[in-house]
């Protein structure tokens, strides 16, 4: 289950034993990716600018837009999001709701405008602030921030996961991203947990098999990709792939190995 944009973003499943009480526990275990067996290099957006200043972010799955005149703008129900360019390489934003700040982003380019680092905070009613940052290379543009950039990080903070099955839940972790979700195995939604996590953004998982599972990834109950796990038979192999229902042919995998 993984959305193919930012994402970034994240997701999965396991199997138990089908037509039995028992789960199967070869899925258990740390195991780690390989890129060079992956077909997904990390996720991609695009920041376009319009003629009258309008910035617009966009993953593919989901997109918004913003002014920098630093004013409170209204975005969906009670929130705002206020932007402030503060020189030719740096846009600082912050987002509100109920006139109460929850998350700010700082995004910086590189003197070459090559790099792009986005840093966020997020503010919660109780606990700690939660932290982020994101590192993309730019694959397109050549002025400001617009262009077509991929998140050169997310294959880091993914490379490793650990899994952890019972008879009722799978518990997927990622320590590198600080991330980690507890999907019933019976299609119930879940929703990650930690930075990165995007907001209505849930996840479900059905077992088809002992070594299959089917994915579904969803925002705001509007389904975004379907997919599946596929357990090698020595038990040593994961194969994650998953597709846009339009596009079932077009499909990015992610090969994982046990450790």
């Amino acid at each position: 289950m993984r959305n193919a944009g930012f994402s970034w973003v994240v997701f999965y499943a396991l199997a138990a034993t089908v037509g039995c009480g028992s789960s199967s526990p070869d899925w258990n275990g740390t195991w780690k990716l390989n890129t060079s067996k992956s077909s997904f290099q990390g996720p991609v957006f695009t920041i376009s600018i319009s003629a009258d200043g309008e910035y617009r972010w966009d993953d593919g799955s989901s997109s918004f837009t913003f002014h920098c005149d630093g004013k409170d703008r209204p975005t969906e129900k009670n929130r705002t999001r206020a932007c402030v360019k503060s020189s030719a390489t740096v846009l600082d934003l912050t987002q509100k709701e109920n006139g109460v700040k929850t998350r700010v982003s700082h995004l910086e380019l590189s003197a070459d405008g090559k790099v792009l680092t986005a840093t966020a905070s997020t503010f919660r009613p109780s606990g700690p602030v939660i932290t982020s940052q994101v590192v993309a290379s730019r694959m397109s543009g050549s002025n400001d921030f617009a262009g077509q950039w991929r998140d050169t990080t997310y294959l880091q903070r993914h490379a490793d996961m650990t899994l952890k099955l019972d008879s009722q839940t799978l518990h997927i972790s990622f320590p590198g991203a600080g991330q980690y979700i507890d999907e019933p195995l019976d299609g119930v939604d879940a929703s990650m947990h930690g930075p990165h996590a995007q907001e209505g953004v849930t996840y479900s998982v059905r077992l088809v098999g002992r070594r299959e599972i089917s994915t579904l990834t969803k925002r705001n109950d509007k389904t975004l990709t379907l997919g599946s796990f596929e357990l090698s038979d020595d038990g040593r192999v994961i194969t994650e792939s998953w597709w846009r229902p339009a596009h079932p042919a077009d499909k990015g995998t992610f090969v994982y190995e046990r450790k």
